[in-house]
């Protein structure tokens, strides 16, 4: 038996597939590429570690001087 053409849509399969796979391919290659201008650039680990630093810690080396605390009181909302 015989199936109808308007049904028939080999390209739809596989569609999905291959769009993924481009998506990985590219992210891949995107991520090798920077690994290897890091890795082949001396000063690399020390603009690393000066990004990280500048993320997470003021431009003089201190700390945050606020710390989050929590609520005393928590509460709880019901809905009906």
């Amino acid at each position: 038996m015989h199936r109808p053409v308007d049904r028939w849509h080999p390209a739809r399969s596989r569609g999905f597939s291959d769009q993924f796979t481009t998506i990985v391919a590219v992210n891949g290659i995107i991520v090798l590429v920077l690994l290897v201008l890091a890795l082949s650039v001396p000063s690399a680990p020390e603009w690393i570690s000066a990004a990280a630093q500048a993320e997470f810690v003021g431009p003089d080396g201190s700390a945050p001087t606020q710390i989050a605390r929590p609520l005393d009181k928590m509460r709880a909302i019901r809905s009906e």
